[in-house]
């Protein structure tokens, strides 16, 4: 009796873990759990502990992706974006990005790179959705415009230069140099030393 009434407390102090599944995707909780260490109380959220529920999230990202990266890159390739104006691709993202969280991030990523030389609307798009993200979702994509400032397309590489421009982000001041020192272009280069000293008075 005393044996199943331990079991019975151990197995209601554990943590209440939701299976990953589309369908209620939006719902999901991550483990709570209280551990004492150096009698410090740690609260943890990220780990969730069935064995199997990493491999069950990369089912789901690899469902979600297969079906999504053609929309998305249909939306991108097809329709207009203009400054001061939310475009249809940058709501169908931000939807994306409600529903599935980081997934939305990686399936910009990948867009991205499966385009990155051969459609150069879908980049200047893709970049003009970057540029007007919020600081708190940044973080993930920033290799696309530091990918763009790389490609040999002028107008991707000024609209990569915008997103840092719009971000306020010190930590990209070196980048900034090294491409105004390799530029040829005049007006260019100018806009770039104008963007770095901004960055450097914030």
């Amino acid at each position: 009796m005393r044996k199943n009434l331990k079991e019975t407390t151990l197995q209601n102090n554990r943590s209440r873990v939701l299976f990953l599944k589309e369908d209620n995707f939006e719902r999901i909780t991550y483990l709570k759990e209280s551990t004492n260490m150096h009698n410090n109380k740690i609260k943890r959220y990220s780990n969730i502990y069935e064995e199997d529920i990493t491999e069950q999230f990369k089912i789901m990202q690899n469902s979600i992706m297969l079906e999504q990266i053609p929309i998305l890159t249909k939306l991108l390739m097809e329709t207009d974006f203009d400054s001061g104006y939310e475009s249809m691709a940058e709501i169908y993202f931000n939807t994306l990005f409600k529903r599935y969280g980081i997934i939305a991030d990686t399936i910009l990523q990948n867009i991205y790179l499966q385009n990155m030389y051969n459609q150069q609307h879908l980049l200047k798009h893709l970049l003009f959705i970057v540029a007007n993200l919020p600081v708190d979702r940044r973080g993930n994509l920033e290799i696309i415009p530091l990918a763009g400032i790389s490609n040999p397309d002028n107008e991707i590489q000024d609209l990569s230069v915008k997103c840092f421009e719009a971000w306020e982000d010190k930590r990209h001041i070196p980048t900034l140099a090294n491409l105004r020192d390799k530029t040829t272009i005049g007006w260019f280069r100018d806009y770039i030393s104008d963007v770095i000293a901004t960055l450097e008075e914030g």
